[in-house]
């Protein structure tokens, strides 16, 4: 009996310590609820399709009979006028280099005298010209984190220039009489021995590349309105000519070139004729070229021949030929919010939790676009007419991603 009696009392002493355990967890795990929040952010997200594309151009190749080393006076990109100078010929390889710095030094010559020119400033507004400055000095900044190196000189001779009229506007002395001898002591020496054989200038007006790529007059625009899926895919396969003795460049014609493409005719249902269209030619998609639609032509009941037209021209823009680009065939801005945030309240209703303070609220999204990680909820104004149950999402809004039971105007601590 007395056996039975302590086990009695082990027992319920058992169960004591559990139900407190129990108790003291439950109480524990309640004061260390953790809820991870988000905050919401405006973003713009293209819906694009995938496309192989061929650059289609008036090209006119360029040679000369000149030997020697030749220099380009015109930038790759860079529009130019019927008869322009636009390259030339150098006996030899030091005489080329003379002459490239000589022109560098000019502008640096320039910038000086435009400096001493500017002794006697008044007027000046310093807000604008520390924002100038600021600006300056960031594009060099830029210049070097991306590695181009194209415009560096002028970013920095500009950055030079605006610190000097601000000195200068401060009252201080700014001699630019040694600089300006020297320099042009320098160049002087320079041209002395950088005399051209030849110099080159455009036959037509166009745009000046300095090199070519073998597929010049592969398809040209006498072939847009004739083209098909087989002569783009032969165009896909032809071989590069080789490059003709004396070569030094091309002009591309003409202010219009072109794309051609074919695509899944479903992806790209809503494109028209005429229509304005974004491509991406490249490998950051905010870096987008717009076109328009020049002609859409069914190749079949499942896929289409599209040619996109495009007046714009740089340098990154010549290199081009066969692209493995992107067709922007929609665009969505809105709310960015991650998609382990939407959730069902009590009643069914789709939207998010989000926390202000210590409560918690339940806001309703209207979703307009979504991927695997994301959702893109829109921004109804009082002008949209869209009628919502509670309140909408709203920009910065701290919304949840973790959390359990979670309940419209709980407290949390």
């Amino acid at each position: 009996m007395k056996n039975k009696d302590r086990l009695l009392k082990v027992l319920a002493v058992l169960a004591a310590v559990v139900i407190v355990v129990f108790f003291a967890a439950e109480m524990y795990g309640i004061a260390n609820k953790t809820y991870t929040t988000q905050t919401v952010y405006e973003q713009t997200v293209l819906e694009t399709v995938d496309a192989k594309m061929y650059i289609i151009r008036d090209e006119t190749p360029l040679t000369t009979s000149a030997t020697g080393v030749t220099v380009p006076l015109a930038d790759n990109g860079e529009r130019v006028s019927k008869g322009s100078t636009i390259a030339a010929v150098f006996p030899s390889e030091s005489s080329a280099e003379n002459y490239v710095e000589a022109q560098s030094l000019e502008q640096k010559l320039e910038a000086y005298k435009k400096i001493d020119g500017q002794l006697k400033l008044a007027n000046v507004d310093l807000n604008k010209l520390n924002g100038e400055i600021g600006n300056d000095f960031i594009s060099i900044l830029n210049s070097a984190y991306n590695n181009d190196f194209s415009s560096l000189g002028d970013y920095k001779l500009s950055f030079a220039e605006k610190l000097s009229r601000k000195q200068i506007s401060l009252g201080n002395e700014v001699d630019c009489k040694s600089q300006i001898d020297e320099l042009t002591n320098e160049i002087t020496a320079l041209q002395s021995g950088s005399t051209p054989t030849d110099i080159l200038t455009a036959q037509e007006a166009g745009y000046y590349v300095s090199k070519l790529d073998g597929y010049e007059n592969k398809l040209t625009s006498a072939d847009i309105d004739t083209l098909t899926k087989e002569k783009l895919e032969d165009a896909f396969k032809a071989k590069k000519n080789d490059t003709p003795e004396g070569s030094i460049g091309k002009i591309i014609d003409g202010y219009n070139w072109y794309i051609a493409t074919v695509v899944d005719s479903a992806k790209v249902s809503e494109l028209s004729k005429g229509s304005s269209v974004n491509l991406i030619l490249n490998d950051s998609e905010k870096d987008t070229v717009k076109t328009y639609i020049h002609s859409v032509k069914a190749v079949d009941k499942d896929e289409s021949l599209i040619v996109f037209r495009c007046n714009l021209m740089n340098d990154a823009l010549t290199d081009l030929r066969i692209v493995d680009g992107k067709i922007v065939v929609n665009d969505y801005t809105g709310l960015k919010v991650s998609r382990d945030a939407v959730r069902l309240d009590e009643e069914g209703n789709q939207g998010v939790y989000v926390r202000r303070g210590n409560i918690i609220n339940f806001r309703s999204v209207n979703i307009i676009y979504s991927e695997d990680s994301f959702i893109i909820a829109s921004k109804p104004s009082a002008e949209s007419g869209i009628e919502l149950e509670y309140t909408h999402l709203k920009l910065y809004d701290e919304v949840i991603i973790s959390g359990k039971e979670l309940r419209d105007g709980m407290v949390i601590g």
